[in-house]
């Protein structure tokens, strides 16, 4: 009987240890297996805390730079940090006291998908950038362009310059009369149209025209192959996320973050940072002056409907052609000298425009009344208008801006972006294509006793 009793007790220990055993090897296994979902959340989190304080300090925005300052921008990169951090939250604490049970070994980091201030061609740097203006409460006079765009894009549409260039072309081509002198004989009469001088400044420096003040612009000249918006774009592609694009509050960022005429942003590659957004040209002076080109054409398309809808200006205008000898001897040059003086007179207020807004003053898109006058042609001298209530510099500016579209405006403000953080960081290789705002990871590992372990995760800012 003893020896039964002692068997049987020997069995029942043998099993008890059994399942003692099995729940410690359990224990293990868990812990390993809780270890590892930890130092994967924690080392995600923890690439993620890398951020470019430059963005960030600079315009707010909050990516990780897979270039980390000093290498090609590459998503592997992103891997090896997140292989480190994991690293060192899993064997990091195995040499210290009171270390957990059972080693777990890395095999494999994959980051399967991510998404960049690229995705959907800048939607995603748009809406970190929308959601930054609504959260600060910022808005400016900028925003107030968007109750006259359909008058901005009416006077885009509308071609006086072509108009006006018709008429000149017609008087050239039109036989002058012909009067018979002293000595008999048959001379040409010379039209002496008063608009012909003002004519002949079409095509002249807007900008000298306007008596800009162009000494603080700066000469730096970039190479557009470089940036985002004319390298082949990588990194494009994007969840089905619902972006904020909000026009108005981005323009509003545009104007906190970027500098233009009058207004420049220090320590930036281009002064004129907006103009190259409205133009996207190769240096400053090339994007003013494309702005102050196509701010002439909106002006002069205003004055030009008020001078030819005025009809006592235009009254003025005949009465002036009538005085003309050549007039007087071929009726048929009437109308169309007195309609070349009407383009004339909106062409030197549209100087006078230029002058009062580059001055610092306003213009209103549609005038309601205006400085026109026939005897300012006549008198043969340009002339400076007076401020108004209207639109600044900076608005018609704005107006330019949204003229372009979304895409367009996205890329050229990741330009500028690119440019600064290569200004500021001297890194060469910083690509906002590759500036990550979320990303997926496979992380597979295997534990002691043969255990196995694969997650996936998804990490981001937004």
């Amino acid at each position: 009987m003893k020896g039964y009793l002692t068997i049987f007790l020997a069995l029942s220990l043998s099993l008890l240890t059994g399942f003692i055993l099995l729940l410690t090897g359990n224990a293990i296994n868990n812990g390993m297996k809780i270890r590892y979902e930890c130092a994967a959340d924690t080392g995600m989190n923890a690439v993620l805390s890398e951020f470019h304080i430059g963005l960030l300090e600079r315009y707010d925005l909050i990516y990780v730079d897979t270039s980390y300052l000093e290498k090609e921008p590459d998503i592997a990169n992103m891997e090896q940090r997140l292989w480190y951090f994991m690293e060192e939250n899993i064997g990091g604490v195995l040499g210290k006291k009171n270390a957990p049970w059972g080693n777990i070994f890395l095999e494999n980091i994959t980051i399967s998908s991510f998404e960049t201030s690229a995705a959907d061609f800048g939607s995603s740097m748009r809406n970190q950038a929308v959601l930054y203006v609504e959260d600060a409460g910022i808005s400016g006079k900028e925003r107030e362009v968007f109750w006259q765009m359909s008058d901005v894009k009416a006077l885009q549409a509308a071609s006086p310059l072509a108009g006006w260039s018709s008429i000149m072309e017609q008087l050239a081509g039109m036989e002058l009369p012909l009067i018979q002198n002293e000595k008999g004989e048959w001379k040409e009469v010379p039209l002496s149209n008063p608009a012909d001088w003002v004519y002949s400044l079409v095509g002249s420096d807007v900008l000298f025209l306007a008596q800009a003040d162009l000494k603080s612009v700066n000469p730096a000249k970039i190479s557009l192959g470089e940036y985002i918006s004319h390298r082949a774009i990588k990194n494009t592609d994007s969840e089905d996320r619902d972006y904020r694009q909000d026009e108005d509050l981005f323009l509003s960022y545009l104007f906190d973050k970027m500098g233009y005429l009058g207004n420049f942003r220090e320590d930036s590659f281009l002064s004129c940072q907006l103009e190259y957004i409205a133009k996207g040209r190769e240096s400053d002076l090339e994007n003013v002056r494309a702005v102050a080109g196509s701010l002439f054409e909106l002006r002069f398309a205003d004055n030009t409907a008020c001078a030819l809808a005025d009809g006592d200006l235009r009254a003025q205008a005949i009465a002036a052609a009538e005085m003309l000898q050549a007039v007087k001897l071929n009726a048929e040059f009437l109308d169309p000298v007195a309609e070349s003086i009407l383009y004339a007179c909106a062409f030197l207020e549209t100087v006078s425009d230029m002058r009062t807004i580059y001055a610092g003053g306003c213009v209103p898109v549609r005038k309601s009344d205006h400085g026109m006058s026939v005897d300012r042609v006549l008198g043969g001298s340009l002339y400076s208008g007076h401020s108004a209530n209207g639109w600044d510099y900076g608005q018609y500016l704005a107006s330019m801006i949204l003229l372009i579209g979304d895409k367009n405006s996205n890329l050229r403000a990741m330009d500028i972006m690119e440019m600064d953080m290569r200004f500021r960081d001297n890194n060469k290789n910083f690509k906002m294509d590759w500036c990550v705002e979320r990303y997926e990871a496979e992380i597979t590992a295997r534990g002691s006793y043969l255990s196995r372990f694969f997650l996936r995760r998804k990490y981001g800012y937004f």
